[in-house]
């Protein structure tokens, strides 16, 4: 039997969805939005299903509530009021990485499942997003009568099903907000960076960033961050760092505030890795003080 699902919010990770599960084995029933047109739109760009009322979702085998957190516990309640006296079992699931199942709190009704999936992928719109979540990982919560469901709703819409079980939601999305928006917000940092330096084009000088991310990340991967650390931190190269804050302070101050938090953590890491005590003492005083508008070169 095709899986009958209904997207609760026609934003960029329901879009995604709807445009991911009208390509399978699904039928997509539509969204439901705050506007009618933005609904429309949605169902538009993937090509199936139409603009849904809150009662429609009665009908769903699945119900996905890809809101903002902010929205979510609102959008679910307002959803329960108009369903109740439907009494259809099914499947209601969220894809938001901040909460667990406690947003459908007080809501059970016989047959009726919940669930969470977070799809651990970019979603700067949908195009993008449908095209990350091939083989990204999906984060599940839920039950054991919910888990299947979740699992075959995942591999529908090309993700790698991953079932979690209970720990610290916050914690958790704030890992992948410094995972994602993080790393995002560092090659900006990069990007700007070279471009103030000068020296290259800009073509090359996005070559340089990307090669030095993409092989930090392998690199982290494989031997493990601590492992994989290079650089001047992890030499104890006090002088080189105190040069690079100093450069920071007169072209880019802003950038500041990121270079010593990140070094700092890097810091970490060289001790773990048996930095001594006097080059790791030196490297930390070079980090708290004052830049002084030294330059200086490193070469890795």
């Amino acid at each position: 039997m095709a899986l009958r699902v209904a997207i609760v919010g026609p934003g960029r990770v329901g879009r995604a969805f709807g445009r991911r599960l009208a390509r399978q084995r699904a039928t997509l029933l539509g969204f439901v939005g705050r506007q009618q047109a933005s609904a429309a739109a949605a169902v538009a760009g993937c090509g199936a299903g139409r603009a849904l009322s809150l009662a429609d979702l009665a009908a769903a085998h699945c119900v996905v509530f890809a809101v903002g957190d902010g929205e979510l516990r609102d959008c679910v309640a307002a959803a329960a009021a108009a369903t109740a006296a439907a009494g259809r079992p099914g499947l209601w699931l969220h894809t938001s990485g901040r909460f667990g199942l406690e947003v459908f709190a007080g809501l059970a009704r016989p047959g009726l499942r919940f669930g969470a999936l977070h799809p651990v992928a970019p979603f700067p719109d949908e195009g993008t997003g449908e095209r990350a979540m091939a083989g990204a990982p999906a984060v599940l919560l839920g039950g054991p009568d919910g888990l299947p469901l979740l699992r075959r709703l995942a591999r529908l819409l090309g993700l790698v099903p991953i079932a979690a079980g209970p720990g610290d939601r916050l914690l958790y999305h704030a890992a992948c907000a410094l995972a994602a928006n993080g790393l995002t917000a560092l090659r900006a940092l990069v990007d700007e960076l070279l471009a103030a330096a000068g020296g290259l084009a800009p073509a090359d000088a996005a070559n340089v960033a990307a090669a030095l991310l993409q092989g930090a990340l392998r690199g982290s991967a494989e031997l493990g961050p601590a492992a994989a650390l290079s650089g001047p931190v992890r030499r104890g190269d006090a002088g080189t760092v105190a040069a690079h804050l100093g450069a920071l302070a007169a072209a880019a101050p802003h950038a500041v505030p990121a270079y010593r938090a990140l070094m700092r953590a890097a810091l970490d890491l060289a001790v773990g890795r048996g930095l001594g005590a006097a080059a790791a003492a030196a490297v930390a005083r070079a980090l708290e003080a004052t830049p002084d508008g030294a330059r200086g070169a490193d070469c890795g």
